[in-house]
């Protein structure tokens, strides 16, 4: 499976190695599609491929985490 996702970090988060430790925790595969990245707040639009299971698990971790994860529709980032 691969999903898409915006996902907003609060500047408290935007130095910590997050999807490093995503990709370390979880078996999925990451890639960043786009990226906004500032002292005050990361934006990224981020696919994460694998298996279903291990997706959600990984969308709730970030979440937990402080992230804010939005799914993007189909097609939007193609």
């Amino acid at each position: 499976m691969r999903e898409k996702f915006y996902l907003t970090y609060p500047p408290v988060l935007v130095k910590e190695p997050i999807l490093y430790l995503l990709t370390k925790k979880f078996n999925v595969v990451t890639n960043i599609r786009g990226a906004n990245v500032s002292h005050d707040m990361g934006l990224l639009a981020l696919e994460i491929e694998g298996a279903q299971e291990e997706i959600d698990q990984s969308v709730s971790w970030l979440r937990e985490q402080g992230v804010t994860v939005e799914p993007i529709e189909k097609n939007v980032i193609e």
